[in-house]
């Protein structure tokens, strides 16, 4: 019997030294728990300045975000209006195109070679004489300067 008593003895200073244990263990737990409260606490000091800062800098911003993403919506729709503007200009360029085309095709048009070689034509018919009489005139007025410095 003296050994149950001996085993009870010993369970009994086992519970003991358990519930100490727990005892500390939920002392420790305490203590982390208020040092983090503390920290956090600090932290949160800490970072107020930066969070309304930031708050500040949302509040102050969402204004011209909001006109930026605006002012780009109005950008897109100028753009688009814009390409649709050239994309008809060019096919409306290519459609007179098309009927010059048609044309000269149908009523036997001259071609630029053809009516260059005309004006050339022109220009030796008209501006040579022109060019010639110009030289001539010129032949005649050196001519009377020359008398007169002579006489």
């Amino acid at each position: 019997m003296t050994i149950l008593w001996v085993v009870v003895v010993v369970m009994a200073v086992a519970l003991v030294a358990e519930i100490f244990a727990l005892v500390g263990l939920m002392l420790t737990a305490q203590r982390a728990a208020r040092m983090m409260a503390e920290v956090t606490a600090e932290v949160k000091e800490k970072l107020q300045p930066s969070i309304v800062a930031a708050q500040d800098l949302k509040t102050f911003l969402k204004p011209h975000a909001e006109a930026v993403q605006r002012d780009g919506k109005e950008i897109a729709a100028m753009v688009a209006a814009r390409a649709q503007s050239i994309q008809a200009s060019a096919q409306d360029a290519n459609r007179r195109l098309e009927r010059v085309r048609l044309r000269f095709q149908t009523n036997g048009v001259q071609t630029i070679e053809q009516l260059q070689s005309g004006r050339r034509v022109i220009e030796e018919s008209v501006v040579g004489p022109v060019l010639t009489m110009g030289r001539v005139i010129r032949v005649i007025s050196s001519a009377i300067w020359l008398l007169r410095k002579v006489a």
